[in-house]
């Protein structure tokens, strides 16, 4: 049947915007398969050779497996979400040590529901959980830069994100790959207006990581500019004012958790109290003590020191990013930058400061447009190569972060 003039526009949208989606969807699938197994492939390459028999760190004793092969995902953090997964929280205030009730619950929940359909295996699942997340993330992220950047550098964007040296993360059982998909999401979606959307993210997004909260001030940034009221109507229109309390539902996550906590523990911020046992020091506040060391583990590994230095370098490229990202992107990006690095600094200086700025996309929007084109591939290769090495790091229990 022929196409009528008045439909056929609506048709070549229609038709356009299914091009695009599927090449968002291609860009997503190729950086799944291109860059996520290639790490995972690294790991098992590296404790298949290698292994971790003799345990090189007193913390690669805890083992979900007999076999290194299975074993492989059961590492560092991913200790603190499995016990939430298999137990649920534990808080002991009268006792110095390190406590999974800093780790918020959406990611172990998803795990324990997700290993209960597959047979009860949690580590599988979160897994799976990070995998396709972080698909869905790249998906997103690709748009959302379109929009911002053009298709050129949106690629380049993505391709700075995935192959960035802590970007390891999204193949592990960790939160990265979820907190990315939920903080893109929140921002795609408030900016085509889908404000369900957005508040279904703010929820998640605070539900998943204790900086998730921070995520209200610049979606109501967002809701404010950008739902400016029509001609005689005031201020507060009633979009604007549904545009900003979908921005707020972050602080409804964060004060759920709290909510749990004090029924649970009566204790509404132990996730706040907990922080002191990984060490405050600024306030001159020690950690809680490590399991002892091995016989055979060095005092301080020179690896430790490269971690160190690669902490600093990835805060120093988010710190200065946010005023480049602030006048180019606009003072959303840039505050969202800064609520995840100086905070996290202010308590433990630069502590897993690489793992914290892999998520923070708008870096990498302003990496994008800064790098001349001829130097994006090059760098991208030094990236990735950076990448594996810490993946073999990860997986031998040397620590990254």
């Amino acid at each position: 049947m022929a196409v009528s003039a008045a439909e056929r526009p609506v048709a070549v949208e229609t038709a356009s915007r299914r091009r695009f989606a599927w090449s968002a969807g291609a860009v997503a699938l190729s950086a799944l398969v291109f860059t996520r197994l290639p790490v995972l492939a690294a790991g098992l390459a590296a404790v298949g050779i290698v292994g971790t028999q003799p345990a090189p760190v007193a913390e690669a004793l805890w083992r979900v497996a007999p076999q290194e092969w299975a074993n492989l995902l059961a590492r560092w953090d991913t200790f603190y979400y499995h016990s939430i997964a298999v137990t649920g929280y534990a808080w002991h205030p009268d006792v110095f040590r390190h406590d999974n009730v800093v780790f918020f619950p959406l990611y172990p929940l998803l795990m324990r529901w997700g290993g209960a359909l597959i047979g009860g295996h949690p580590i599988a699942a979160g897994l799976f959980v990070s995998l396709i997340a972080f698909t869905g993330a790249i998906a997103l992220l690709y748009q959302l830069a379109v929009l911002e950047v053009g298709p050129d550098l949106a690629r380049r964007a993505v391709l700075l994100l995935v192959t960035f040296p802590y970007a390891l993360f999204f193949s592990t059982v960790y939160t990265e790959s979820l907190f990315l998909l939920l903080s893109v999401g929140a921002f795609y979606a408030i900016r085509r207006g889908h404000l369900g959307l957005t508040a279904l993210c703010g929820l998640a997004v605070g539900l998943t990581r204790p900086n998730g909260f921070w995520m209200w001030l610049p979606l109501a940034i967002l809701a404010w500019t950008g739902n400016p009221p029509a001609r005689g109507e005031s201020t507060l229109s009633s979009r604007r004012i549904l545009a900003l309390t979908a921005a707020c539902t972050p602080l409804v996550g964060v004060s759920l958790y709290s909510l749990y906590l004090h029924v649970r523990f009566d204790d509404a911020i132990a996730w706040i109290h907990g922080q002191r046992a990984w060490g405050l020091p600024l306030v001159g506040q020690a950690s809680a003590p490590d399991p002892p060391p091995l016989p055979w583990q060095p005092h301080m590994p020179w690896q430790e020191i490269v971690t160190w230095i690669g902490n600093i370098i990835a805060f120093a490229i988010g710190a200065l990013a946010i005023r480049p990202v602030s006048r180019r992107f606009g003072i959303a990006y840039a505050i969202w930058i800064a609520v995840n690095i100086f905070p996290p600094v202010a308590a433990h200086l630069f502590l897993s400061l690489g793992r914290f700025t892999s998520v923070l996309f708008p870096v990498f929007f302003w990496l994008a447009v800064s790098i001349p084109r001829r130097h994006v591939i090059p760098v991208a290769a030094a990236f990735a190569a950076a990448q594996i090495v810490l993946a073999v790091w990860f997986f031998l229990w040397i620590p990254v972060v």
